[in-house]
């Protein structure tokens, strides 16, 4: 269960700062999530009544955790290798498979861009449940 802070709302969304716990400290990838120690924020839809300056508990589900972990780190990888084989396979060289791995990380960066505004969009990784803490 993550915790956070409603600093705003606009429209319809509520803006939520994610509140950094002691496994965010110690974390090697914390500039994914957080910049400078500054936790990200979350809008969401506000159908839960929030106010800014509610403090909230937030879940999403663990389908949610390992896909979101599996698109950001491992699929642009991925694409990267598969252009690397692709590049060698159109030009035995290495040459032309680091200009295959470039192309491969760029499709899959640009594919990313892509999924994140579908994702965003559709509301697909909106959290499971979010509760006002009293």
């Amino acid at each position: 269960m993550d915790k956070g802070f409603v600093v705003k709302i606009e429209d319809k969304y509520a803006y939520i700062e994610m509140v950094l716990n002691s496994s965010c400290t110690n974390c090697a990838n914390k500039g994914i999530c957080a910049t400078d120690d500054k936790p990200a924020l979350l809008k969401i839809p506000n159908k839960y009544d929030l106010v800014a300056g509610d403090r909230v508990d937030i879940e999403l589900t663990t389908g949610t955790k390992l896909t979101s972990g599996f698109l950001l780190f491992i699929f642009p990888i991925l694409l990267m290798i598969i252009g690397y084989y692709v590049g060698y396979i159109v030009e035995p060289s290495d040459g032309a498979g680091m200009i295959g791995s470039l192309f491969g990380l760029t499709s899959g960066v640009i594919i990313l861009i892509g999924i994140n505004r579908k994702v965003t969009k559709n509301g697909i990784f909106l959290p499971k449940y979010v509760k006002k803490i009293p």
